[in-house]
């Protein structure tokens, strides 16, 4: 028994020990997405931050494709020792179970969650020769225009809400796959596809130069206040139509808990400052940080919620 308690009291002493001197090397955040995307702009500003704390380099390497199962693969089987971490998404560990038929690392066992760190609104946008100028009129171009309009989807966000939209207006809009928001708003802007749900983030200066107009926005709520004159297509023509991208660091499954509480309480002290969160509102993102407890049911359950709409509009796993 006393041996027992010992190697027990030991483990308990190593583990406080990593955690205190994590981390000891570079830390490396994937980004399942390109370069460019919402995700990306926002997890290049929290490794700037965390640089501080760590007091080691935070690299942050863009892995897009497939969704972003590409990434979340490469950090399902990287070490479990905190060294490596996913930023992921309400694509990677919501969606893509209803998206991906061959996924290749399962969103609950292959990863610990350590903490979400924003949520994102986004625009409804449309190529500027396309003759609406808000989303009643999109779709009533829709209806005397059957089969002409196609909307570019570079991440689950953009593409359960250009199927939502369709669905709930009566429109027909052709689905067109990126990699990611960036590669799907060059086409809107070269005026090959129509229309996009692209997040705030990686499409707030094509809309302020005016490469592609804005009809609306998409909150949880309210109107954003990045663009107050904007309604939202919840009040403007789709009643209830809401939805938010989130971003949220996972590390892989066995990574010790000490490690994944301290990794957490350093991005919580990022988010809490009045810089941070001003930061990222400038980039169409809003600070929300939700520890390991709290993130873990909530993954669970936005599995469950996104597949579900998913099958609901009739998206099969390709």
């Amino acid at each position: 028994m006393k041996k027992i308690i010992t190697l027990c009291a030991l483990l308990v002493s190593c583990l406080s020990v990593s955690a205190q001197s994590f981390p000891s090397k570079p830390v490396r955040i994937v980004v399942p997405f390109g370069p460019g995307s919402g995700a990306d702009i926002a997890t290049r500003y929290l490794a700037q931050q965390l640089e501080a704390g760590f007091k080691q380099s935070v690299i942050v390497e863009n892995k897009p494709g497939a969704n972003g199962a590409i990434g979340a693969m490469a950090v399902a089987r990287a070490p479990a020792d905190g060294l490596t971490l996913l930023m992921g998404t309400n694509s990677t560990h919501g969606a893509n179970p209803g998206l991906v038929a061959k996924l290749g690392y399962d969103p609950i066992k292959d990863f610990v969650p350590v903490c979400m760190v924003g949520v994102f609104g986004s625009f409804l946008v449309v190529h500027p020769s396309l003759p609406v100028r808000t989303p009643a009129e999109l779709v009533a171009y829709g209806k005397a225009n059957p089969d002409k309009l196609s909307f570019a989807a570079g991440n689950t966000s953009s593409l359960i809400m250009g199927e939502m939209f369709a669905r709930s207006t009566g429109i027909r809009m052709l689905r067109v796959p990126y990699t990611s928001n960036p590669l799907g708003l060059t086409d809107v802007i070269a005026g090959r596809v129509q229309v996009m749900f692209p997040d705030i983030a990686s499409s707030q200066v094509h809309v302020k130069s005016g490469s592609v107009r804005a009809l609306g926005v998409v909150t949880l709520g309210d109107r954003t206040p990045l663009a107050p004159d904007l309604p939202t297509v919840s009040e403007s023509t789709v009643p209830n139509f809401h939805f938010v991208g989130w971003i949220g660091l996972f590390a892989p499954a066995g990574t010790p808990a000490p490690v994944v509480q301290k990794i957490a309480a350093d991005v919580q002290k990022v988010l809490t400052q009045a810089d941070a969160v001003q930061r990222l509102q400038q980039l169409g993102a809003e600070a929300k940080w939700m520890g390991p407890t709290e993130y873990s049911p909530f993954v669970a359950n936005e599995v469950k919620r996104l597949t579900g709409i998913l099958a609901d509009i009739g998206v099969q796993p390709q």
